[in-house]
């Protein structure tokens, strides 16, 4: 308390009389209940404290893509999507913008920040649809390249901060895999069951998956296998929790895209960690393995779901959102055959597709628990969903191929937007793409996606980082299976690859330049010619050490 001390009465007085009126006018706020106002000015208060130091941005960037869901809107201006990719890179534009003079603005960085975003611009001039498109579709990828650019910059010269971020987020996880228990336990989604802008995030979706803090079994899958595959290979303290933990979060999501990115993912570890396999080893992957099994299975009778109570009717779906809101992949596997998509709004009437219908009651619970092992075995054997994806393949091909400018040049940014409203596919699934290679092909053309398959690959050859790597297999194997571009959760597992990789990358670790001491004048002269020490000499081939700002502290290319 008296260390607590000693830093208010370090502020200045004016950033204390600042904070004390933002604490009243937030407690007149919720007086008066207007709560919305009083979280704005908690909020407004929360990232101008962040805004201060580079640091905070970073942990800052990785605590909103991870904990704030874009599946519920607290009355933001625009999709909770763009609203927050907003916040996001105006946090990583202040912070460059606070390090200009320390890092610069290393070319090799820039141009991979804007290489995706440039994609998009040349196929929305060669497939003209006016500027709004050209706008909405730019945005994510300007969005995401810049906070790539910021974190691996911040990454560089802080290695230790970026690696006690990853170690916090594993321990973060932990508390999200007891949440994701609770979820599937009590076959409810507290808070997304009350606050979400669309009946398909909420419980009435499919109780048995568990949602995380993401609002979609997808995204919280997307996050538990990343969390696994650090845990694994930082190796923190009781490392064990965190990947146990996240292991069962991954198998109650049901996410079977993650489960794909994950078994890839561990057996490239194995591949490269096979020299040091032993019996030790063995024996505690047999044990995580026989704890994630049991803790799946078991189901406390306190968490069951409450048959006295009638069930809870959700609220009626929302009016659409924004054409680009967020739809991962398509739930044959869950929804009625004909459940609709928040990112695509209904056909018009004269469409073959049938009418969108409303937000269906979920039954009753029954007294018996939900069987995770079941139903994580449905998941695998449900033929369905597969089948939807060839249907999608198909359609997208179609329209990829139907003239040698869309398959050089693309449909222009937003097309697969304009092609589910106006066209739509007609399985009475989803209507989103589910594979995000095809959605930028269809959108951006063969040289937006060989750019980006270029940017993947140029960022596992140049972070050679085991924990980078990993996620950056994991992420690249999913993304094949749905749409990732509006959901931050997802793309921040990409981010997170990022900065691990230029932190642990020896060739992208900033060396500042050693201080020269300032000797009197004529003290050389009358001390002779200096001869060069053992060491100098011995090393005098080699590289200088480079300059901040310079080629060899560039960011990853």
């Amino acid at each position: 308390m008296r260390v607590l001390a000693d830093r208010i009465r370090g502020v200045e007085r004016r950033v204390r009389y600042l904070g004390l009126g933002l604490v009243v006018l937030a407690a007149g706020f919720l007086l008066t209940g207007r709560w919305q106002l009083a979280l704005g000015v908690a909020v407004g208060a929360l990232l101008g404290w962040v805004l201060t130091d580079p640091v905070r941005i970073t942990w800052a960037v990785f605590v909103i893509a991870f904990a704030v869901p874009v599946t519920i809107d607290v009355g933001y201006p625009t999709n909770p999507s763009y609203a927050l990719l907003l916040v996001l890179f105006l946090l990583a534009v202040w912070g460059r913008v606070l390090r200009a003079e320390r890092d610069g603005w290393p070319p090799k960085a820039l141009a991979a920040a804007l290489l995706l975003p440039a994609c998009a611009v040349l196929a929305g001039l060669v497939h003209w649809h006016g500027v709004k498109p050209i706008a909405v579709g730019v945005a994510p990828l300007l969005c995401f390249g810049v906070l790539a650019w910021h974190l691996a910059e911040e990454a560089r010269h802080d290695r230790r901060s970026v690696r006690r971020i990853a170690e916090a987020l594993t321990w973060f996880s932990v508390a999200v895999a007891v949440f994701a228990k609770y979820q599937t336990a009590s076959r409810s989604w507290p808070i997304f069951d009350q606050f979400a802008y669309d009946w398909t995030y909420t419980s009435a979706f499919d109780a048995t998956r568990a949602v995380g803090l993401s609002g979609h079994p997808i995204i919280y899958g997307t996050f538990a296998m990343a969390m696994v595959l650090v845990a694994l290979t930082l190796r923190g303290r009781f490392w064990y929790v965190p990947v146990t933990a996240n292991l069962v979060g991954l198998v109650l999501s049901g996410t079977r895209s993650a489960w794909v990115g994950t078994v890839l993912a561990l057996g490239l570890w194995l591949f490269l960690q096979w020299r040091k396999v032993s019996w030790r080893g063995l024996g505690v992957a047999a044990a995580v393995a026989a704890v994630t099994f049991t803790l799946v299975a078991v189901n406390p009778p306190a968490l069951r779901p409450d048959t006295t109570t009638a069930a809870p009717t959700p609220s009626p779906a929302a009016p659409a959102a924004s054409s680009a809101a967020p739809a991962p992949e398509s739930p044959a596997a869950t929804l009625s055959p004909a459940a609709p998509s928040p990112a695509a709004p209904a056909p018009p009437a004269a469409s073959s597709l049938p009418p969108e219908p409303g937000a269906p009651v979920p039954a009753a619970p029954t007294a018996s628990a939900v069987d995770s092992v079941d139903v994580a075995g449905s998941r695998i054997s449900d033929p369905a969903s597969a089948d939807a994806r060839f249907t999608r393949m198909s359609v997208v091909w179609d329209g990829i191929t139907s003239d040698w400018s869309t398959v050089v040049f693309g449909n222009g940014p937003e097309a697969n937007v304009r092609f589910l409203e106006n066209v739509g596919i007609g399985d009475g699934q989803a209507q989103v793409f589910d594979n995000t290679y095809l959605a930028f092909w269809y959108n951006f053309g063969l040289i937006g996606l060989a750019c980006l398959l270029a940017l993947l690959v140029l960022l596992y050859r140049r972070l050679r980082s085991l924990p980078a790597r990993l996620l950056l297999v994991g992420f690249a194997a999913q993304i094949f299976f749905f749409d990732v571009w509006l959901w931050l959760g997802a793309v921040a597992v990409l981010l997170l690859a990022v900065a691990l990789g230029a932190a642990d990358n020896p060739s992208l670790s900033a060396r500042a330049l050693p201080v020269p001491r300032r000797r009197q004048p004529g003290a050389q002269a009358a001390a002779g010619p200096r001869q060069p020490a053992a060491g100098a000499a011995a090393g005098s081939g080699s590289a200088p050490a480079a300059r901040p700002g310079s080629a060899g502290a560039s960011g990853p290319s």
